[in-house]
Protein backbone atom coordinates (compact mmCIF):
# COMPACT_ATOMS: atom_id res chain seq x y z
CA UNK A 1 0.00 0.00 0.00
CA UNK A 2 1.44 3.32 -1.13
CA UNK A 3 0.80 6.58 0.54
CA UNK A 4 2.57 9.89 0.68
CA UNK A 5 1.16 12.29 4.16
CA UNK A 6 2.24 14.78 6.16
CA UNK A 7 2.07 13.77 9.81
CA UNK A 8 1.10 15.32 12.92
CA UNK A 9 3.94 16.95 14.85
CA UNK A 10 4.74 17.89 18.20
CA UNK A 11 7.86 19.64 18.94
CA UNK A 12 9.81 20.09 22.34
CA UNK A 13 11.83 23.50 22.45
CA UNK A 14 14.34 25.28 24.51
CA UNK A 15 15.41 28.82 23.65
CA UNK A 16 19.40 29.13 23.67
CA UNK A 17 20.72 32.40 25.85
CA UNK A 18 24.39 32.29 26.60
CA UNK A 19 27.12 34.76 27.97
CA UNK A 20 30.15 36.38 26.11
CA UNK A 21 33.62 35.71 26.53
CA UNK A 22 35.07 38.07 24.20
CA UNK A 23 38.98 38.20 22.81
CA UNK A 24 41.28 39.98 24.54
CA UNK A 25 42.23 42.83 22.89
CA UNK A 26 46.20 43.94 23.08
CA UNK A 27 45.25 47.66 23.79
CA UNK A 28 48.59 50.29 23.81
CA UNK A 29 47.29 53.20 26.25
CA UNK A 30 49.15 56.55 26.31
CA UNK A 31 49.78 58.16 29.38
CA UNK A 32 47.26 61.21 30.04
CA UNK A 33 48.71 64.89 30.88
CA UNK A 34 48.82 66.12 34.25
CA UNK A 35 50.73 63.17 35.59
CA UNK A 36 47.48 60.34 35.12
CA UNK A 37 47.05 57.82 32.02
CA UNK A 38 44.51 56.11 31.02
CA UNK A 39 44.10 52.21 31.71
CA UNK A 40 44.96 49.15 30.11
CA UNK A 41 42.50 46.48 29.08
CA UNK A 42 41.86 43.21 29.93
CA UNK A 43 40.83 41.01 32.75
CA UNK A 44 43.60 41.26 34.94
CA UNK A 45 43.31 43.12 38.00
CA UNK A 46 45.33 46.53 38.01
CA UNK A 47 48.69 47.33 37.28
CA UNK A 48 51.56 49.12 39.53
CA UNK A 49 51.37 53.01 39.82
CA UNK A 50 53.36 54.79 37.52
CA UNK A 51 56.65 56.49 38.25
CA UNK A 52 56.16 60.11 39.42
CA UNK A 53 56.01 63.07 37.38
CA UNK A 54 56.64 66.59 38.16
CA UNK A 55 53.77 68.71 37.09
CA UNK A 56 53.47 72.38 38.14
CA UNK A 57 53.15 72.44 42.49
CA UNK A 58 52.85 68.61 42.93
CA UNK A 59 54.23 65.10 42.45
CA UNK A 60 52.51 62.25 41.57
CA UNK A 61 51.36 59.76 43.72
CA UNK A 62 49.42 56.82 43.92
CA UNK A 63 45.32 56.77 42.99
CA UNK A 64 43.16 54.17 42.17
CA UNK A 65 43.08 53.52 38.06
CA UNK A 66 39.43 52.64 38.08
CA UNK A 67 37.75 56.20 36.62
CA UNK A 68 37.09 57.73 39.26
CA UNK A 69 37.01 61.82 39.93
CA UNK A 70 40.28 62.98 41.60
CA UNK A 71 40.48 66.82 42.63
CA UNK A 72 42.87 68.50 44.71
CA UNK A 73 46.28 70.39 44.13
CA UNK A 74 47.04 73.01 41.73
CA UNK A 75 47.10 71.94 38.13
CA UNK A 76 50.48 71.07 37.01
CA UNK A 77 52.39 72.17 33.24
CA UNK A 78 51.65 68.60 32.44
CA UNK A 79 53.87 65.41 33.89
CA UNK A 80 55.86 62.96 31.64
CA UNK A 81 53.91 60.07 30.15
CA UNK A 82 54.96 57.21 32.05
CA UNK A 83 56.42 54.20 30.20
CA UNK A 84 54.29 52.18 27.77
CA UNK A 85 53.90 48.37 30.20
CA UNK A 86 54.13 45.09 28.31
CA UNK A 87 50.87 44.49 26.20
CA UNK A 88 49.87 48.12 25.91
CA UNK A 89 49.99 49.57 29.60
CA UNK A 90 48.83 53.54 30.88
CA UNK A 91 51.35 55.94 31.53
CA UNK A 92 50.95 54.60 34.50
CA UNK A 93 52.31 51.03 33.43
CA UNK A 94 49.60 48.91 33.94
CA UNK A 95 49.84 45.31 32.27
CA UNK A 96 46.91 43.76 30.18
CA UNK A 97 45.14 40.86 30.54
CA UNK A 98 44.23 38.02 28.04
CA UNK A 99 40.49 39.06 28.05
CA UNK A 100 38.44 41.63 27.99
CA UNK A 101 37.62 44.83 26.36
CA UNK A 102 38.94 47.78 25.37
CA UNK A 103 39.00 50.07 28.45
CA UNK A 104 36.87 53.41 28.35
CA UNK A 105 38.75 55.85 30.03
CA UNK A 106 37.18 58.08 33.09
CA UNK A 107 37.16 61.67 33.38
CA UNK A 108 39.13 63.89 35.58
CA UNK A 109 38.60 67.13 37.08
CA UNK A 110 42.76 67.68 36.83
CA UNK A 111 45.99 66.46 37.82
CA UNK A 112 46.58 67.57 40.81
CA UNK A 113 49.45 65.48 41.87
CA UNK A 114 47.95 62.20 40.89
CA UNK A 115 48.62 59.35 38.15
CA UNK A 116 46.31 57.30 37.25
CA UNK A 117 46.73 53.58 38.46
CA UNK A 118 47.33 50.77 35.69
CA UNK A 119 45.12 49.13 33.88
CA UNK A 120 41.84 48.26 35.86
CA UNK A 121 39.95 45.03 36.05
CA UNK A 122 37.31 44.50 33.18
CA UNK A 123 39.66 47.30 30.80
CA UNK A 124 38.07 50.57 33.21
CA UNK A 125 40.39 53.30 32.02
CA UNK A 126 42.38 55.14 34.39
CA UNK A 127 41.54 59.00 34.57
CA UNK A 128 42.90 61.41 32.28
CA UNK A 129 43.47 65.16 33.11
CA UNK A 130 42.54 66.20 30.30
CA UNK A 131 38.80 64.36 29.55
CA UNK A 132 37.81 60.61 28.55
CA UNK A 133 40.55 58.41 26.78
CA UNK A 134 39.58 54.99 25.28
CA UNK A 135 42.91 52.73 24.14
CA UNK A 136 43.52 52.03 20.86
CA UNK A 137 42.82 48.34 19.36
CA UNK A 138 46.35 46.07 19.40
CA UNK A 139 47.95 44.19 17.27
CA UNK A 140 46.84 40.58 16.06
CA UNK A 141 44.22 38.65 14.48
CA UNK A 142 42.17 37.43 17.53
CA UNK A 143 40.95 40.82 18.62
CA UNK A 144 38.77 40.70 15.26
CA UNK A 145 36.53 37.95 16.93
CA UNK A 146 33.63 37.38 19.47
CA UNK A 147 32.82 34.38 21.40
CA UNK A 148 30.42 32.83 23.80
CA UNK A 149 29.97 29.69 24.35
CA UNK A 150 28.00 27.64 27.06
CA UNK A 151 26.93 23.63 27.67
CA UNK A 152 23.52 22.74 26.30
CA UNK A 153 22.87 21.46 29.61
CA UNK A 154 23.20 25.27 31.09
CA UNK A 155 20.27 25.67 29.01
CA UNK A 156 17.99 22.41 29.49
CA UNK A 157 19.44 20.35 32.48
CA UNK A 158 18.42 17.13 30.60
CA UNK A 159 20.69 17.92 27.95
CA UNK A 160 24.09 16.09 27.54
CA UNK A 161 26.77 18.15 29.52
CA UNK A 162 29.15 17.06 26.97
CA UNK A 163 27.55 19.34 24.26
CA UNK A 164 29.22 22.82 23.95
CA UNK A 165 27.36 25.66 21.97
CA UNK A 166 29.36 28.43 20.07
CA UNK A 167 28.42 31.54 18.50
CA UNK A 168 30.54 34.06 17.58
CA UNK A 169 31.53 36.70 14.95
CA UNK A 170 34.12 38.22 13.43
CA UNK A 171 34.57 42.29 12.20
CA UNK A 172 36.36 41.01 9.00
CA UNK A 173 33.83 40.91 6.27
CA UNK A 174 33.50 38.66 3.09
CA UNK A 175 33.97 35.16 5.18
CA UNK A 176 33.15 32.12 3.04
CA UNK A 177 34.54 29.43 4.69
CA UNK A 178 35.31 28.41 8.65
CA UNK A 179 35.67 25.72 11.16
CA UNK A 180 36.24 25.39 14.72
CA UNK A 181 39.31 23.04 15.78
CA UNK A 182 39.18 21.42 19.74
CA UNK A 183 40.58 19.01 22.33
CA UNK A 184 41.60 18.00 25.46
CA UNK A 185 45.16 20.91 24.91
CA UNK A 186 46.12 23.25 21.84
CA UNK A 187 46.98 20.48 19.85
CA UNK A 188 43.16 19.79 19.25
CA UNK A 189 42.32 16.84 17.41
CA UNK A 190 38.93 17.35 16.43
CA UNK A 191 37.37 20.22 13.84
CA UNK A 192 33.68 21.27 14.10
CA UNK A 193 32.61 22.38 10.69
CA UNK A 194 30.60 26.15 10.51
CA UNK A 195 27.53 26.69 8.51
CA UNK A 196 27.97 30.39 7.68
CA UNK A 197 24.35 30.40 7.34
CA UNK A 198 23.12 29.49 10.47
CA UNK A 199 22.49 33.10 13.01
CA UNK A 200 25.54 33.82 14.81
CA UNK A 201 27.60 31.15 13.26
CA UNK A 202 25.77 28.65 15.64
CA UNK A 203 28.25 25.39 16.29
CA UNK A 204 27.98 22.28 18.25
CA UNK A 205 30.98 20.75 20.01
CA UNK A 206 30.01 17.06 19.86
CA UNK A 207 32.33 14.39 21.12
CA UNK A 208 33.38 15.34 23.93
CA UNK A 209 34.24 13.48 26.99
CA UNK A 210 32.77 14.64 30.79
CA UNK A 211 34.57 16.45 33.25
CA UNK A 212 37.31 17.99 31.08
CA UNK A 213 38.45 21.24 29.91
CA UNK A 214 38.78 21.43 26.07
CA UNK A 215 40.21 23.90 24.18
CA UNK A 216 39.07 25.36 21.20
CA UNK A 217 39.95 28.00 18.32
CA UNK A 218 38.22 29.48 15.31
CA UNK A 219 39.66 29.72 12.00
CA UNK A 220 37.65 31.51 9.12
CA UNK A 221 39.06 32.42 6.03
CA UNK A 222 37.44 34.95 3.18
CA UNK A 223 39.03 32.90 0.50
CA UNK A 224 42.13 35.37 0.38
CA UNK A 225 42.94 35.55 4.14
CA UNK A 226 42.60 33.41 6.87
CA UNK A 227 41.75 34.68 10.30
CA UNK A 228 42.52 32.66 13.77
CA UNK A 229 40.73 33.41 16.64
CA UNK A 230 42.66 33.04 20.56
CA UNK A 231 42.34 30.16 22.04
CA UNK A 232 39.27 29.61 24.53
CA UNK A 233 38.60 27.18 26.75
CA UNK A 234 35.06 24.97 28.01
CA UNK A 235 34.48 22.30 30.90
CA UNK A 236 32.21 19.73 30.48
CA UNK A 237 29.88 18.69 33.24
CA UNK A 238 29.40 15.38 34.85
CA UNK A 239 29.06 12.16 33.19
CA UNK A 240 25.81 10.19 32.40
CA UNK A 241 24.91 8.85 35.47
CA UNK A 242 24.05 5.28 35.01
CA UNK A 243 26.87 3.38 33.22
CA UNK A 244 25.48 1.76 30.23
CA UNK A 245 29.48 0.24 29.16
CA UNK A 246 30.69 -2.08 31.68
CA UNK A 247 33.43 -3.12 30.24
CA UNK A 248 35.93 -2.02 27.33
CA UNK A 249 38.71 -4.31 26.65
CA UNK A 250 40.72 -2.97 23.87
CA UNK A 251 42.96 -6.24 22.71
CA UNK A 252 44.99 -4.43 20.00
CA UNK A 253 45.19 -0.25 20.24
CA UNK A 254 47.14 -0.31 16.92
CA UNK A 255 43.88 -2.07 15.10
CA UNK A 256 40.98 -0.35 16.25
CA UNK A 257 40.58 3.44 14.64
CA UNK A 258 39.18 5.92 16.40
CA UNK A 259 35.61 7.13 16.04
CA UNK A 260 32.69 6.91 18.04
CA UNK A 261 29.86 4.13 18.29
CA UNK A 262 26.33 5.08 18.37
CA UNK A 263 23.99 2.73 20.20
CA UNK A 264 20.88 2.02 22.49
CA UNK A 265 19.65 -1.03 24.21
CA UNK A 266 15.84 -2.45 22.95
CA UNK A 267 15.65 -4.37 26.21
CA UNK A 268 17.18 -4.28 30.00
CA UNK A 269 18.73 -1.62 32.21
CA UNK A 270 19.07 1.69 30.35
CA UNK A 271 16.85 0.56 27.61
CA UNK A 272 14.91 4.14 27.03
CA UNK A 273 18.86 6.03 26.90
CA UNK A 274 20.22 6.33 23.50
CA UNK A 275 23.53 7.09 23.94
CA UNK A 276 27.35 7.21 21.97
CA UNK A 277 30.45 6.18 23.19
CA UNK A 278 34.31 6.84 21.74
CA UNK A 279 36.95 4.40 21.56
CA UNK A 280 38.16 5.08 24.83
CA UNK A 281 34.82 3.60 26.58
CA UNK A 282 33.56 7.21 27.42
CA UNK A 283 30.28 7.89 26.94
CA UNK A 284 30.06 11.50 25.18
CA UNK A 285 26.27 11.76 24.57
CA UNK A 286 22.77 10.95 25.43
CA UNK A 287 19.60 11.74 25.50
CA UNK A 288 16.76 11.02 28.34
CA UNK A 289 13.19 11.27 27.45
CA UNK A 290 10.37 13.55 28.48
CA UNK A 291 7.31 13.21 29.97
CA UNK A 292 5.29 11.13 28.06
CA UNK A 293 7.77 9.79 25.49
CA UNK A 294 7.70 6.18 25.23
CA UNK A 295 9.01 3.96 27.78
CA UNK A 296 9.63 1.00 25.30
CA UNK A 297 13.18 0.09 24.43
CA UNK A 298 15.12 2.08 21.54
CA UNK A 299 16.23 -0.89 18.90
CA UNK A 300 18.05 1.91 16.73
CA UNK A 301 19.59 5.49 17.86
CA UNK A 302 20.38 6.70 14.17
CA UNK A 303 22.37 9.79 13.14
CA UNK A 304 20.96 11.49 10.22
CA UNK A 305 23.17 12.24 7.02
CA UNK A 306 23.49 15.79 7.78
CA UNK A 307 24.97 14.71 11.21
CA UNK A 308 22.28 17.13 12.97
CA UNK A 309 20.03 15.21 14.94
CA UNK A 310 19.45 11.63 15.96
CA UNK A 311 16.09 9.47 14.92
CA UNK A 312 15.22 7.02 17.60
CA UNK A 313 12.71 3.91 16.84
CA UNK A 314 11.59 1.67 19.19
CA UNK A 315 11.23 -2.04 19.36
CA UNK A 316 7.60 -2.88 19.92
CA UNK A 317 5.96 -4.79 17.28
CA UNK A 318 2.99 -2.68 17.21
CA UNK A 319 4.83 0.04 16.26
CA UNK A 320 5.64 3.57 17.88
CA UNK A 321 5.87 7.37 16.56
CA UNK A 322 9.40 8.26 15.58
CA UNK A 323 10.98 10.43 17.55
CA UNK A 324 13.99 12.85 16.49
CA UNK A 325 16.37 14.86 18.84
CA UNK A 326 18.97 17.85 17.74
CA UNK A 327 22.07 16.60 18.50
CA UNK A 328 22.10 19.71 21.53
CA UNK A 329 19.44 17.45 22.89
CA UNK A 330 17.14 21.00 23.13
CA UNK A 331 14.53 19.77 20.56
CA UNK A 332 12.45 16.81 20.54
CA UNK A 333 10.10 16.15 17.81
CA UNK A 334 6.97 13.13 18.21
CA UNK A 335 6.17 12.02 14.74
CA UNK A 336 3.25 10.89 16.17
CA UNK A 337 1.11 9.53 12.85
CA UNK A 338 3.95 7.16 12.19
CA UNK A 339 4.17 3.39 13.48
CA UNK A 340 7.92 2.92 13.50
CA UNK A 341 10.24 -0.35 14.77
CA UNK A 342 13.05 -1.75 14.75
CA UNK A 343 15.18 0.05 12.80
CA UNK A 344 15.97 3.61 10.82
CA UNK A 345 18.51 4.46 8.45
CA UNK A 346 20.34 7.93 6.80
CA UNK A 347 19.87 8.49 3.48
CA UNK A 348 20.89 11.60 2.63
CA UNK A 349 20.48 15.36 3.86
CA UNK A 350 17.55 15.14 6.43
CA UNK A 351 15.87 12.01 4.97
CA UNK A 352 15.57 8.83 6.92
CA UNK A 353 14.20 5.41 5.59
CA UNK A 354 12.31 3.70 7.59
CA UNK A 355 10.56 0.11 8.21
CA UNK A 356 6.29 0.91 8.87
CA UNK A 357 4.20 -0.85 11.20
CA UNK A 358 0.82 0.62 10.36
CA UNK A 359 -0.34 -1.39 7.41
CA UNK A 360 -1.99 -4.24 7.69
CA UNK A 361 0.05 -6.20 4.64
CA UNK A 362 4.13 -6.49 5.37
CA UNK A 363 6.33 -3.78 6.74
CA UNK A 364 7.04 -1.56 4.01
CA UNK A 365 10.42 0.81 3.51
CA UNK A 366 8.90 4.40 4.40
CA UNK A 367 11.21 8.00 3.54
CA UNK A 368 10.48 10.40 5.73
CA UNK A 369 12.25 14.28 6.48
CA UNK A 370 12.35 16.44 9.58
CA UNK A 371 9.19 18.31 8.10
CA UNK A 372 7.60 14.79 8.63
CA UNK A 373 6.97 14.33 5.12
CA UNK A 374 6.77 10.34 4.34
CA UNK A 375 6.31 7.92 1.73
CA UNK A 376 6.00 3.96 0.82
CA UNK A 377 9.22 2.96 -0.98
CA UNK A 378 9.13 -0.44 -1.16
CA UNK A 379 6.30 -2.76 -0.31
CA UNK A 380 7.59 -6.35 0.49
CA UNK A 381 4.27 -8.40 0.26
CA UNK A 382 4.67 -11.37 -1.85
CA UNK A 383 8.27 -10.31 -2.69
CA UNK A 384 10.30 -11.06 0.03
CA UNK A 385 7.63 -14.29 1.20
CA UNK A 386 4.18 -14.64 1.36
CA UNK A 387 2.80 -14.11 4.57
CA UNK A 388 1.56 -10.48 5.30
CA UNK A 389 2.04 -10.46 9.66
CA UNK A 390 4.37 -11.76 12.12
CA UNK A 391 6.31 -14.09 11.99
CA UNK A 392 5.44 -14.90 8.09
CA UNK A 393 6.51 -11.34 7.84
CA UNK A 394 8.82 -9.61 9.67
CA UNK A 395 11.06 -6.62 8.56
CA UNK A 396 13.54 -5.89 11.00
CA UNK A 397 16.45 -4.23 9.45
CA UNK A 398 16.98 -1.41 6.30
CA UNK A 399 20.07 0.14 5.49
CA UNK A 400 21.15 2.29 2.47
CA UNK A 401 24.39 2.43 0.24
CA UNK A 402 24.66 5.76 -1.36
CA UNK A 403 27.53 4.29 -4.28
CA UNK A 404 24.53 1.47 -5.72
CA UNK A 405 21.71 4.00 -4.19
CA UNK A 406 19.59 0.68 -3.12
CA UNK A 407 18.17 -0.30 0.18
CA UNK A 408 18.56 -3.47 1.96
CA UNK A 409 16.36 -5.08 3.42
CA UNK A 410 15.62 -8.19 6.20
CA UNK A 411 12.60 -10.28 6.50
CA UNK A 412 13.57 -11.88 9.24
CA UNK A 413 12.88 -15.44 8.56
CA UNK A 414 12.79 -14.96 4.79
CA UNK A 415 14.93 -13.29 3.37
CA UNK A 416 17.47 -10.52 2.06
CA UNK A 417 16.11 -7.93 -0.80
CA UNK A 418 17.93 -5.45 -2.62
CA UNK A 419 15.98 -2.63 -4.12
CA UNK A 420 16.44 1.01 -5.21
CA UNK A 421 15.48 3.72 -3.93
CA UNK A 422 11.94 3.90 -6.57
CA UNK A 423 11.32 0.54 -4.97
CA UNK A 424 11.94 -1.78 -7.46
CA UNK A 425 13.62 -5.04 -6.53
CA UNK A 426 16.77 -5.77 -7.58
CA UNK A 427 17.84 -9.09 -6.51
CA UNK A 428 16.99 -11.81 -3.63
CA UNK A 429 19.97 -13.54 -1.74
CA UNK A 430 18.13 -16.58 -1.25
CA UNK A 431 17.89 -16.53 -5.22
CA UNK A 432 21.93 -16.28 -5.24
CA UNK A 433 23.14 -18.33 -2.50
CA UNK A 434 23.00 -22.23 -2.66
CA UNK A 435 20.89 -23.78 -0.66
CA UNK A 436 19.15 -20.40 -0.55
CA UNK A 437 17.92 -19.10 2.64
CA UNK A 438 18.41 -21.99 4.87
CA UNK A 439 22.39 -21.97 3.76
CA UNK A 440 23.32 -19.28 7.05
CA UNK A 441 20.56 -20.72 9.14
CA UNK A 442 17.15 -19.41 7.98
CA UNK A 443 17.32 -16.09 10.20
CA UNK A 444 19.13 -12.61 9.80
CA UNK A 445 19.13 -9.09 10.89
CA UNK A 446 21.58 -6.82 10.07
CA UNK A 447 23.19 -6.35 7.05
CA UNK A 448 24.98 -4.21 5.17
CA UNK A 449 25.78 -4.18 1.36
CA UNK A 450 29.58 -3.10 0.20
CA UNK A 451 31.09 -2.37 -3.14
CA UNK A 452 31.80 -6.12 -4.35
CA UNK A 453 29.30 -8.24 -0.86
CA UNK A 454 26.96 -8.01 1.33
CA UNK A 455 27.25 -8.80 5.24
CA UNK A 456 24.54 -10.28 7.76
CA UNK A 457 24.28 -11.35 11.03
CA UNK A 458 23.23 -14.73 10.86
CA UNK A 459 21.12 -15.53 13.81
CA UNK A 460 21.10 -19.04 14.06
CA UNK A 461 24.50 -19.92 12.67
CA UNK A 462 27.16 -22.55 12.16
CA UNK A 463 26.07 -24.67 15.24
CA UNK A 464 23.45 -22.76 16.15
CA UNK A 465 25.67 -19.99 17.49
CA UNK A 466 25.24 -16.78 16.16
CA UNK A 467 27.57 -15.21 13.72
CA UNK A 468 28.61 -12.64 10.80
CA UNK A 469 29.00 -14.17 6.71
CA UNK A 470 29.62 -12.51 4.00
CA UNK A 471 28.66 -13.25 0.46
CA UNK A 472 29.55 -12.13 -2.68
CA UNK A 473 27.65 -10.62 -4.99
CA UNK A 474 27.47 -13.75 -6.93
CA UNK A 475 26.03 -15.85 -4.03
CA UNK A 476 29.42 -17.73 -3.44
CA UNK A 477 30.37 -17.59 0.70
CA UNK A 478 33.28 -15.06 1.51
CA UNK A 479 33.70 -15.44 5.29
CA UNK A 480 31.92 -17.32 8.14
CA UNK A 481 32.82 -15.26 11.08
CA UNK A 482 33.94 -17.23 14.23
CA UNK A 483 31.00 -17.36 16.51
CA UNK A 484 32.95 -15.59 19.18
CA UNK A 485 29.58 -14.54 20.80
CA UNK A 486 29.39 -17.98 21.91
CA UNK A 487 25.63 -17.66 21.67
CA UNK A 488 22.27 -18.04 19.46
CA UNK A 489 21.17 -14.67 19.17
CA UNK A 490 17.53 -14.99 18.77
CA UNK A 491 16.90 -11.23 18.95
CA UNK A 492 18.76 -8.02 16.82
CA UNK A 493 22.16 -8.28 16.25
CA UNK A 494 24.13 -6.24 13.13
CA UNK A 495 27.25 -6.22 11.24
CA UNK A 496 29.19 -3.14 10.02
CA UNK A 497 32.58 -2.99 7.82
CA UNK A 498 34.83 -0.33 8.73
CA UNK A 499 36.90 1.63 6.35
CA UNK A 500 39.94 -0.51 7.35
CA UNK A 501 38.71 -3.15 6.84
CA UNK A 502 37.29 -4.19 10.43
CA UNK A 503 34.28 -5.75 10.72
CA UNK A 504 31.96 -4.59 13.89
CA UNK A 505 29.56 -7.28 14.98
CA UNK A 506 26.80 -6.80 17.65
CA UNK A 507 25.71 -10.06 19.80
CA UNK A 508 22.47 -8.03 21.06
CA UNK A 509 20.84 -10.34 24.08
CA UNK A 510 24.54 -11.34 24.96
CA UNK A 511 25.44 -7.66 25.83
CA UNK A 512 28.05 -7.99 23.69
CA UNK A 513 29.81 -6.10 20.74
CA UNK A 514 32.89 -6.98 18.62
CA UNK A 515 35.55 -5.75 16.53
CA UNK A 516 37.28 -8.01 14.44
CA UNK A 517 39.61 -7.27 12.03
CA UNK A 518 40.20 -9.18 8.61
CA UNK A 519 41.58 -11.89 10.10
CA UNK A 520 38.27 -12.50 12.44
CA UNK A 521 41.22 -11.58 15.02
CA UNK A 522 38.53 -9.92 18.28
CA UNK A 523 40.30 -6.48 18.77
CA UNK A 524 37.81 -4.49 20.47
CA UNK A 525 35.31 -5.79 22.99
CA UNK A 526 32.47 -4.24 24.43
CA UNK A 527 29.70 -4.96 27.36
CA UNK A 528 26.39 -3.40 28.27
CA UNK A 529 24.20 -3.13 30.77
CA UNK A 530 21.03 -4.06 28.28
CA UNK A 531 20.86 -6.10 25.41
CA UNK A 532 22.29 -4.10 22.21
CA UNK A 533 20.02 -2.57 19.62
CA UNK A 534 21.73 -2.26 16.34
CA UNK A 535 24.84 -0.15 16.55
CA UNK A 536 26.65 2.46 13.87
CA UNK A 537 30.14 3.21 13.89
CA UNK A 538 31.35 7.08 12.75
CA UNK A 539 35.03 7.79 12.66
CA UNK A 540 33.31 11.93 12.89
CA UNK A 541 29.81 12.62 14.36
CA UNK A 542 30.34 15.12 11.85
CA UNK A 543 28.88 14.49 7.93
CA UNK A 544 27.62 11.81 6.64
CA UNK A 545 28.05 8.07 7.94
CA UNK A 546 30.24 5.82 6.69
CA UNK A 547 28.25 3.86 4.62
CA UNK A 548 27.40 6.96 2.78
CA UNK A 549 30.89 8.42 2.69
CA UNK A 550 32.42 5.33 1.59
Amino acid sequence: MRRALNPFLTFSLVVVAACAQSEGTNVEATGGSNGSGTGGSGDGTGGSTGGSSTGGNGTGGASPGTGGTHTGGTIGTGGATGAAGRGGTTGAAGSTGKGGTTGTGGSGTGGAATGGAGGARAGIGGTAGSGPSTGTGGSGQGSLFTIMVQLASAVKSAAPTTVGIVTWSISASGITSAHIDFGLDTSYGMTAPVDLTVASYRTLLLGMKPAKTYHFRITASDGTNTYTSNDQTVTTGAKLSSAPVTSFSVKNASAVPKGFFITSFWQGTGSKVPFIFDTDGDVVWWYTEGSGESTDGISRARMSADSQSIWLVNEALTGNPLRRVTMDGLTTQTYSNTKASHDIAAVTADTMAYLDYSESDCNSIFEINNAGTYKEVFEPTGVTGPGTSFPSCHGNSVRYSKTEDFYTYSDWQEDVAVVNRSGTLQWLLSKKVSGGHAAWGGEQHGTQLLASSILIFANNGTAGKSQAVEYGLDGHLIKAFSANGGANVTNFGDVQRLSNGNTIITYSTSSLMQEVDASDTVVLEVKGSGSFGYVEFRDSLYGPPLDIAQ
